[in-house]
């Protein structure tokens, strides 16, 4: 697949200042699957990373690719995707001010560093794929996607995870994110453990903190919390 944005020299400076920044504080607060994605899928330190690159390094441990677009795909091409195995990457570039001010944007620094840093797991790979394709299931009833959405803002962006009693971030949001990171494991901020109905009553907002995060205490418990996704998505919709 030919790299459908050529990144300039600047935008390449971009991608290095902000990997070394993020990197720097990770190390204090990701899991060790975070940090070890970073290095398993190759991620370049220097410059925008090369989708064949990572597509290549990914093959070696989970079926998913990710899929180059200019333009973020609507929320039904989405969920298609997911359903597919494939994670779509906006291609832009976030600028040096934004980097500076530590703000987390969706651009390819948050799509790749974020979201592929865990996509070598293979039950964090099932759970997105099945959460596709149970929005697949429902994609006519609005309800049923609203409620589907705060399930997947709420782990795949802005998850914690209780590791031996030490709260960790994994979500792709907090990743990217040293501000809501910092602010989320601060002490006094409300947090939750991993309880479905409770996700599901629980908005998530943009361009803001969130009022509340949801900690899970191992991605084989993200995995079979489908189970309640369903019964309760199946309750809420009759």
């Amino acid at each position: 697949m030919e790299q459908i944005h050529k990144y300039t020299e600047q935008e390449n400076k971009i991608w290095a200042t902000a990997y070394s920044r993020v990197l720097n504080f990770l190390g204090d607060v990701a899991d060790d699957s975070v940090m070890l994605g970073i290095r398993t899928i190759g991620l370049p330190g220097d410059r925008v990373p090369d989708v064949d690159e990572i597509n290549e390094h990914l093959s070696k441990h989970t079926d998913w690719r990710i899929v180059p677009l200019e333009d973020m795909v609507d929320d039904t091409k989405f969920i298609s995707m997911l359903a597919d195995k494939l994670y779509p990457c906006r291609t832009w570039v976030r600028s040096m001010d934004q980097v500076d001010k530590m703000e987390d944007e969706y651009d390819i620094f948050h799509d790749v560093f974020g979201h592929t840093s865990l996509l070598y797991l293979p039950n964090y790979c099932l759970y997105l794929e099945k959460l596709g394709e149970l929005a697949l299931e429902n994609i006519n009833d609005t309800k049923a996607i609203l409620y589907l959405k705060r399930v997947y803002w709420h782990t795949i962006q802005y998850g914690l995870i209780d590791v031996n009693k030490s709260l960790r971030i994994y979500g792709a949001h907090m990743i990217t994110s040293r501000n809501e990171a910092s602010y989320a494991l601060n002490a006094g901020v409300p947090k939750y453990d991993h309880n479905v109905s409770i996700i599901m009553d629980t908005p998530y907002v943009k361009n803001r903190f969130q009022e509340k995060y949801f900690v899970i205490k191992s991605y084989d418990q993200l995995l079979a919390s489908l189970d309640d996704v369903k019964i309760e998505l199946e309750k809420r919709l009759k």
